[in-house]
C-alpha cells in the first residue's frame, strides 16, 4: 500500500496559515517575556533574579531567583532564596526557611486607627548594571510610600537569607524629592 501525499490544497492552507500568522504577528519575532507573580485575595506573590553565578562544574553562568510572598493581613514581606543544586539523602529540598520584613513598621502604618493598607508589589531589572540582581518594590497606595528592597544571602556554617529595606520615598508628586536617599544599611 502506498501512502498518499498532501494535495495542492493542503500545502496551500499551511503556506496561508504561516502567511497570516506573520502578519498578525507584526512580520517580526519578539523576544518571550515572563511574569512571575500573582495575587490572591490579601496575598501577593512574585518573583525576581537576584544573582547571576559562576557554576565551575558546568563552566556556564547560572541565574538565580527569589521567591517572594506579601502576606496582608499579617503586614509581612516574606522571601527566600530557592535553590536547586541541592540534593540530600532523602530526596531534594529546594526551600529554605523564608525571611521576613515588618512592612507596618517599614511603612509607618497606623493599622487600629488608619486606613485599611493596601499593597503593590514587583521586581524591576536593572539590566547588566545590577550584575543580575533585580530590586523589588513595594508600593502603599493609602500612604503614597513607595520601597526598595533587596534580598541577600549570607553563606556561613548556617546559610541564612536577609531582606534589606534600601530606600523609601513618597509617590505624591508634590513629596520631597529628599526622601528618595538611601537608608542606613543599604547598596
Amino acid at each position: 500500500m502506498m501512502a498518499k501525499r498532501p494535495g495542492l490544497g493542503a500545502a496551500l492552507g499551511l503556506v496561508v496559515g504561516m502567511g497570516l500568522g506573520a502578519w498578525l504577528a507584526g512580520g517580526a519575532s519578539r523576544p518571550m517575556h515572563a511574569g512571575g507573580g500573582d495575587r490572591s485575595g490579601e496575598s501577593i506573590v512574585a518573583t525576581g533574579p537576584i544573582a547571576v553565578r559562576f557554576d565551575e562544574g558546568t563552566k556556564v553562568q547560572v541565574p538565580e531567583d527569589a521567591l517572594y510572598y506579601l502576606d496582608y493581613k499579617a503586614g509581612k514581606l516574606k522571601a527566600t532564596i530557592p535553590n536547586f543544586r541541592r540534593v540530600g539523602g532523602g530526596g531534594s529540598r529546594h526551600l529554605d526557611g523564608f525571611c521576613e520584613r515588618d512592612l507596618v513598621a517599614d511603612f509607618g502604618l497606623d493599622v487600629d486607627n488608619g486606613a485599611k493598607p493596601r499593597f503593590l508589589m514587583t521586581t524591576g531589572q536593572l539590566g547588566t548594571m545590577g550584575a543580575g540582581w533585580a530590586p523589588l518594590f513595594v508600593i502603599e497606595t493609602t500612604t503614597n510610600k513607595a520601597a526598595v528592597y533587596r534580598i541577600q544571602q549570607a553563606f556561613g556554617a548556617k546559610n541564612q537569607v536577609r531582606l534589606d529595606l534600601i530606600q523609601m520615598t513618597s509617590t505624591a508628586p508634590d513629596g520631597p524629592t529628599s526622601a528618595a536617599a538611601a537608608l542606613p544599611g543599604g547598596s
